[in-house]
């Protein structure tokens, strides 16, 4: 099925891959598929999902929201801190301060929580779901090859309740599939 694919939906699926093992999945999931589609459109699809706020970061971050919740371990950091006499919510306020807001929780995101998995990451089976239901997509709009707009059809067709909650944040999902569906019937 892979040959079908746009050179551009073959990368989306290869930064899927890298955005399981940047986060240190066991698996690629459909949210991973989805950021790596947002990497990877084409200028007309990206500015369709830009327009809706659906971006590659904004997916990111509540991925890792869900994974470590609000503040999980830096509550009990401060704690330990504190006992020895740092006020670590000073020390983030300052960073803060000094280099915009959020810096100090974006370094932290950054240094060393999430470890680089190596070897294969194999897909669960709503992934491959979705890679299938991209397949029938592009058949039914009878279009010759797998692009990006047909992995976020498939996506959206494959039901996984996460995934779709990370969509329906910024649009509704059928709103998103209609535009999809005009940006299709516009190319060919």
């Amino acid at each position: 099925m892979f040959e079908r694919f746009s050179r551009n939906a073959r990368v989306a699926v290869v930064l899927a891959q890298e955005e399981a093992r940047e986060t240190n999945s066991d698996e690629i999931r459909p949210e991973h598929l989805l950021v790596g589609v947002l990497q990877s459109a084409g200028r007309d699809l990206s500015r369709l999902l830009g327009g809706f706020g659906l971006t590659a970061d904004a997916v990111r971050d509540r991925l890792v929201a869900a994974t470590y919740g609000p503040d999980e371990s830096f509550d009990d950091d401060a704690d330990a801190l504190r006992s020895i006499g740092i006020d670590l919510r000073a020390v983030r306020e300052n960073v803060d301060l000094t280099f915009g807001a959020g810096a100090f929780d974006n370094a932290l995101r950054k240094s060393g929580r999430r470890r680089r998995r190596r070897g294969h990451i194999p897909f669960v089976k709503p992934t491959k779901k979705a890679l299938e239901l991209s397949l029938r997509e592009a058949l039914a709009h009878k279009d010759n090859g797998i692009g990006c707009e047909h992995l976020l059809l498939g996506i959206l067709r494959g039901g996984d309740k996460f995934t779709l909650g990370l969509i329906a944040e910024r649009v509704d999902p059928s709103v998103l599939r209609s535009a999809i569906d005009d940006l299709l019937a516009k190319a060919a």
